[in-house]
């Protein structure tokens, strides 16, 4: 078996990711680890070498890079046997997919903890016949996570999204949605379709209070019609004290589930997932529990 294998996306990290991985390989080397760095130049190269890293039996597989990143690298493990341990040391525009599991936000920081970090197994969604690790959405919002331009992201970092996101709350557009949750069908007309994998959405951290990493459940958050008045203050509920979140429910609602089937009658529409344009409505949605194997924080 061989020991730690290191996939490197050049470009993340404001050109810092190649600095961050050949600083993650000597502190590695310090414990005695032997490692191996594989530096991407396409998008394709990313779930090529995480499938490599499997077919080879490496123990660990650190991806140095964003949730896009850390996507395609989970899914070019998800039909192996064998799957290494995965870590992530957080180097793109957004990183939520290694804030839920506690990494540190600093990529140096994140360095210098994992030698120590825990192994714990995690639950995945998958969307039709893809892997998601942190959401998949639809809505004005969402629309504009894909639309924002890499110009824009290299200027701007997370701010590029939350310009945009903020222009999309005046759209007031909803889907008429047939939803079936855990064999249970429904009739609704939504603003915004949210479901995550785990407590951590977009940046914060209890948007869905008390769900773990580990519960065998994922969980759908919907938005019906509503002004930006309304979207803000769910927003505010949502950000400062979830006990205020019912208040809000004839506006917007959360629900566990573990298998789900959505579709959109009313239009063609487009999913967001983990950040990056995903499959056309309609969609089959499950939880996968415990499927992969993480370094964690120990805090």
């Amino acid at each position: 078996m061989k020991d730690i294998m290191i996939i490197v996306n050049p470009s993340s990290g404001r050109k810092k990711a190649e600095y961050y991985a050949e600083k993650m390989k000597k502190t590695f080397q310090k414990h005695n680890r032997n490692v191996a760095i594989k530096r991407t130049e396409v998008k394709e190269d990313i779930s090529k070498f995480a499938e490599a890293a499997g077919a080879k039996k490496y123990k660990t597989l650190i991806v140095i890079g964003g949730d896009g990143t850390v996507s395609e690298a989970v899914n070019g493990l998800s039909n192996l046997k064998y799957r290494p341990t995965l870590g992530i040391i957080p180097a793109g525009t957004v990183n939520n997919i290694a804030k839920s599991i506690n990494i540190p936000a600093n990529p140096l920081e994140a360095i210098d903890q994992m030698v120590h970090f825990h192994e714990k197994k995690i639950d995945v969604g998958r969307i039709n016949d893809r892997i998601f690790l942190s959401s998949v959405s639809a809505g004005p919002v969402p629309e504009t996570v894909w639309e924002v331009s890499d110009e824009k992201k290299e200027k701007f970092g997370q701010a590029a999204y939350f310009m945009e996101g903020i222009k999309s709350l005046r759209d007031e557009k909803t889907y008429d949605v047939e939803l079936t949750i855990d064999g249970k069908q429904f009739d609704i007309d939504l603003n915004l379709i949210l479901v995550g994998v785990n407590s951590s959405i977009a940046g914060i951290p209890n948007f869905f209070n008390g769900a773990e990493l580990d519960d065998g459940q994922l969980y759908l958050f919907g938005m019906k019609r509503s002004t930006i008045g309304q979207k803000l203050t769910v927003l505010q509920a949502l950000l400062f004290s979830n006990e205020e979140f019912n208040d809000t429910q004839d506006i917007a609602f959360t629900v566990p589930f573990k298998k789900a089937v959505l579709t959109i009658k009313n239009k063609k529409t487009f999913t967001t997932v983990d950040g990056d344009q995903g499959p056309e409505f309609p969609i089959i949605l499950e939880v996968l529990p415990q499927r992969f194997t993480f370094l964690v924080s120990n805090e």
